[in-house]
């Protein structure tokens, strides 16, 4: 007995406005193995029985004293938007109908006399509809929660890394001068290699502070932007030319395609970061006598530069992955080495997500193509510059 109960409570309320009782026992006969009946004789009462109870849909007669079914329906679709609602009618007025449908949001029409059969299937169709509808609402509610709590997550990640550099920021600095100030002195040709080892160590481990101060800004979305105009083109450029000492040194090749003047409205500190973490992986992924790419072109309004090269490639399990922090695409950050351009050197697994939050903050994306063996290509797109070329 107490199951029975607990299953009539758990089934769906349908609210019958009708002013006639006659026509509500009716109704509530043909649904008594659907659902649980609330009845009305005016649509004011209606609005008091919905102001207290779950009702999943309503069932209104059209033409009631005072309120008429359409008015009511109207009412309801404004103030309970998700409720479900099917109006009866002995008269087949298109005004009547059209004005339902327009002002009501009505699911369904029934012409008296209904049938049993019909008004049951119209009610299961609509309480199946209902029920649709609140589970979209509750996995919508539980997304934005999700969401919220990622997107917190970060958050909190960003402001981890950015306190942690600048923790280490300070002790490092001082490192580094010591160490510079302690070469100057006489040493035994051992206790110089010991510095001179030191001193790599100190810019590798700088490099990582600045590489987990970037990132903590683009985690934390503390990014701030400084737009301005300035030519892609020149600035592409000038980063390949710096590249040039070690590219010979590891017998790379690099071609450019890019137009003589390309002007983007962005912020050109951030964008070179997000170049120089493409171009940087492209040197340490290419083994010796490797090719690297790098163009600029413009599709409509967007600014869009392609970093490609010959390198080891990425695993197509990698590959969905690459751009969130501490990645292991790119190798184990736990396996590194100090070597900035070494082939095969590994870094903090920070640099890919830290060039996706960049692009992101421009209104831009990151993407990504590879294969093992085959090289990777990188593609930065943003969007419109305000200057002309």
């Amino acid at each position: 007995m107490p199951e029975a109960t607990e299953r009539a409570e758990t089934r769906d309320h349908v609210l019958v406005v009708d002013d006639e009782p006659a026509n509500q026992r009716a109704v509530r006969r043909a649904l008594l193995d659907e659902c649980s009946v609330l009845t009305a004789s005016s649509g004011e009462e209606a609005l008091v029985v919905l102001a207290s109870e779950q009702v999943a849909l309503v069932i209104a007669d059209q033409r009631m004293p005072g309120m008429s079914g359409t008015e009511l329906l109207a009412e309801t679709a404004r103030i309970y938007p998700n409720l479900v609602r099917v109006v009866l009618t002995g008269y087949t007025d298109l005004e009547t109908l059209v004005g339902a449908i327009n002002g009501g949001q009505v699911y369904h029409f029934l012409s008296k006399p209904w049938e049993a059969r019909e008004l049951r299937q119209v009610v299961r169709r609509g309480l199946e509809r209902y029920g649709a509808e609140m589970e979209r609402i509750r996995l919508m509610e539980e997304l934005e929660v999700a969401w919220g709590r990622a997107r917190s997550e970060a958050e909190q990640k960003g402001h981890l890394l950015t306190l942690t550099a600048h923790e280490l920021g300070t002790p490092l600095h001082i490192l580094v001068n010591s160490l510079e100030l302690l070469q100057e002195t006489e040493h035994t040709e051992a206790a110089t290699r010991w510095i001179e080892t030191a001193q790599r160590a100190s810019r590798w481990l700088a490099r990582g502070v600045a590489q987990m101060n970037r990132a903590g800004q683009v985690q934390g979305q503390s990014l701030r932007l400084r737009r301005e105009d300035f030519d892609l083109a020149v600035l592409l450029r000038d980063m390949v030319t710096e590249l040039v000492t070690e590219l010979q040194r590891r017998k790379l090749s690099i071609e450019t395609t890019l137009p003589p003047r390309m002007l983007v409205w962005a912020d050109p500190r951030w964008i070179r970061h997000a170049v120089w973490g493409l171009l940087s992986n492209a040197v340490r992924f290419t083994p010796d006598g490797g090719r690297i790419r790098v163009e600029a072109v413009r599709e409509e309004d967007d600014a869009i530069i392609i970093v490609s090269d010959s390198g080891v490639g990425i695993a197509p399990d990698h590959l969905e992955g690459i751009f969130e922090p501490f990645s292991t695409a790119m190798g184990d950050p736990l396996s590194h080495t100090s070597g900035l351009f070494t082939f095969g050197a590994r870094g903090l697994g920070l640099g890919l997500a830290t060039v996706k939050g960049i692009m992101q903050a421009h209104g831009g994306t990151a993407s990504v193509t590879s294969s093992l063996g085959q090289g990777s290509r990188f593609v930065l797109r943003f969007g419109r510059s305000r200057g002309e070329d």
